[in-house]
């Protein structure tokens, strides 16, 4: 199985703005700005994504600027690059 993971970073002078959708698809993560953090929950990625343009627009209504979008596409099956990086070290390493 295959998901998306996005991010968005808002900026407005020094401040900052992450919002993260989770692996489920139906769960946003917000951090910011300062050490302000939520989470949401949805019944689904549709809801979610309704709740989500409503926001971002309010965040560039009280202007915030949209600095950062990013997506990663990842399957199950993948091993992250650090886990993978890990893997490579030990391989490399001589045994005594």
């Amino acid at each position: 199985m295959d998901y998306h993971e996005n991010a968005w970073l808002f900026v407005r002078g020094e401040q900052s703005i992450r919002i993260t959708r989770g692996p489920s698809g139906a769960r946003l993560l917000m951090f910011g700005p300062g050490d302000a953090h939520q989470s949401y929950d949805f019944a689904g990625s549709a809801s979610l994504e309704q709740f989500l343009q409503g926001y971002q627009q309010r965040l560039l209504d009280d202007g915030w600027s949209l600095a950062i979008v990013s997506e990663r596409r990842q399957s199950e099956k993948e091993v992250p690059p650090h886990q993978e990086r890990r893997a490579r070290e030990r391989r490399a390493k001589p045994r005594d």
